[in-house]
């Protein structure tokens, strides 16, 4: 009895040996893997002499007329255009038509889907097209977030964005959910600026746990983390990231980007944390901080 469980002792021990020693060669090779250097693009010139960026998720207006979402958005670049560091998050999705749309919601007012819904039901529900919002974006700091449940979406893109385009490279940063979406627009534009699809903000998140987080070879020119905390009680639900990721992050020379946030009580420990820049879903606190900003730096 007692030489089988000596046996099952030193199996138990030797397998915990094996293990640590497998975390300390892959945490060596990890903080020793080579940095990729810093991507100069014009999208980080967003920061000006070192500004958070403060972007505004859009959202259409009440009014069921697509002049009225227009004129908003035009308001809006507007004002961003005149602020270092201010820009807006554009959701935007394939309808049943397959027109690129900008809405947050994948509802129309109705409840019908927009995913099958057609150009002319997202018109009457104040919806506009991407190529319709384009023009007033000139000179804008724009973030593109792609919503993809249906193929077909880098393809109606590169319609409007692009060097000559519209939505130039310089002045708009690609995120998506998928990691397929912009594998596919990385190959056909390696000089864009993307931000980080939610897989790879997970696996992030996972291997920070067990220290290894500088050991995948990331893709990504910016993080962009919009995994929430679930709300306790009356606590306002809060993004979530790591220390040790937001750490990686900055040793990689990546921006380091999360939302959404509705609350100013969440968004100003963000700040102070030392996040590059927050996504902000209200107007009037995302216009407060932007004129409050040198205060927290």
């Amino acid at each position: 009895m007692n030489r089988s469980l000596r046996s099952v002792v030193t199996v138990i021990v030797s397998i915990f040996i094996a293990c640590f020693g497998s975390w300390l060669f892959l945490r060596s090779n990890a903080a020793s893997k080579p940095l990729k250097p810093p991507f100069a693009h014009g999208f980080n010139k967003i920061h000006g002499d070192g500004y958070p960026a403060l972007f505004f998720q859009f959202q259409r207006p009440q009014s069921k007329e697509s002049s009225a979402t227009l004129g908003d958005l035009s308001d809006l670049a507007g004002r961003a255009r005149g602020t270092v560091g201010a820009g807006l998050w554009l959701d935007v999705r394939l309808n049943g038509s397959s027109d690129l749309v900008v809405s947050s919601s994948d509802l129309l007012s109705n409840g019908k889907p927009i995913e099958i819904a057609s150009l002319e039901e997202c018109r009457a529900d104040g919806i506009v097209t991407l190529v319709e919002a384009a023009p007033f974006l000139k000179d804008t700091y724009v973030v593109l977030n792609l919503i993809a449940r249906r193929p077909g979406l880098p393809t109606k893109l590169f319609e409007v964005w692009g060097d000559g385009k519209p939505l130039s490279f310089d002045w708009t940063l690609v995120q998506s959910e998928s990691d397929g979406i912009l594998k596919e627009l990385r190959e056909q534009a390696p000089k864009a600026f993307y931000g980080s699809s939610q897989a790879t903000m997970l696996q992030l998140e996972i291997l920070s746990t067990l220290g290894l987080e500088g050991l995948p070879d990331l893709k990504s020119d910016a993080l962009i983390s919009m995994i929430e905390e679930p709300s306790r009680n009356d606590s306002v639900p809060a993004p979530r990231l790591r220390d040790s990721t937001l750490k990686e992050a900055h040793r990689r020379n990546l921006k380091r980007y999360v939302g959404p946030v509705r609350t100013r009580e969440v968004a100003v420990p963000l700040l102070v944390a030392g996040y590059d820049g927050i996504v902000l879903t209200e107007r009037g606190i995302w216009e407060d901080l932007l004129d409050e900003r040198h205060l927290l730096q």
